[in-house]
């Protein structure tokens, strides 16, 4: 499993209600929500104390892997316990043995160029970035799939009830969490509402002014969102195990009495 996907499950684990009377201390629970730092591996460097700063995440896009992949592991060596992924559009088994070795922890990754041996690596994570027109059919194959996200790319603000339709049909439809890029700036009423259309994580570009300046008010902003409830369609179905199935009572029919003789 990798170090990303340890923290979705965390994030996205409901903290159970206490049973019984009395007050109870509120238990501090994970995050609902992933920070993420995107940027191409060639154009940014890596700042101090880059766990300090609340980042759950970093994700690298590399338009060269061979010669970026220098970069990557050094941004994984200065990420420490931060998991550090590489986007790679076109990737192969050699590509993802070669992230590996650098540290990679986690790998966005494009369905049409990228090899099916690629998605054999078992310690790697894996999240796929949608592009276009997603057709239910499509959707809906998803989760036969080992992956840790869906990366849409192509969503972008202000988020309008239809856009919030639009995600929650991805997440529903692929029963997979979403990654969606966000300006430094968002307020948390927009990422409440994202929370609830299946983000598990936003991403600020790291190459946009002031965006590292603005990651302790995003920390914030996210650490301060109310506790997820669990929603209708996340409810297990109740079904009886097979052969084990209540048999119908029959009502017993009363013996007619005879008169006496």
């Amino acid at each position: 499993m990798s170090k990303l996907g340890d923290k979705i499950r965390r994030t996205r684990r409901l903290e159970a209600g206490a049973i019984g009377f009395g007050a109870t201390a509120a238990r501090p629970g994970a995050p609902s929500m992933l920070l993420m730092v995107h940027g191409p591996a060639s154009g940014m460097r890596p700042p101090d104390d880059l766990a300090g700063r609340g980042v759950d995440a970093v994700l690298l896009s590399l338009s060269n892997p061979q010669a970026d992949m220098k970069q990557l592991a050094r941004w994984a060596k200065e990420a420490g316990d931060v998991p550090c992924g590489a986007q790679v559009m076109a990737a192969s088994g050699r590509t993802v043995a070669a992230l590996k070795e650098a540290g990679a922890d986690f790998l966005v990754f494009d369905a049409e160029s990228t090899s099916a041996e690629a998605l054999l690596e078992t310690e790697m994570g894996y999240i796929l970035a949608l592009s276009g027109e997603s057709p239910d059919s499509l959707l809906r194959t998803m989760d036969t799939f080992r992956l840790e996200g869906l990366w849409v790319d192509d969503w972008r603000g202000p988020l309008t009830v239809h856009r919030q339709i639009e995600l929650r049909r991805l997440h529903l439809l692929s029963r997979t969490p979403l990654f969606a890029p966000v300006r430094p700036d968002i307020g948390p009423a927009e990422l409440e509402c994202l929370r609830d259309a299946g983000v598990v994580a936003v991403a600020v570009n790291g190459m946009e002014a002031g965006a590292w300046q603005q990651l302790g008010d995003l920390r914030q902003a996210i650490d301060g969102l109310p506790p997820r409830t669990r929603r209708r369609e996340e409810r297990p179905d109740v079904v009886l195990p097979l052969g084990r199935e209540t048999a119908p009572q029959v009502e017993e029919e009363e013996e007619e009495e005879l008169p006496p003789e």
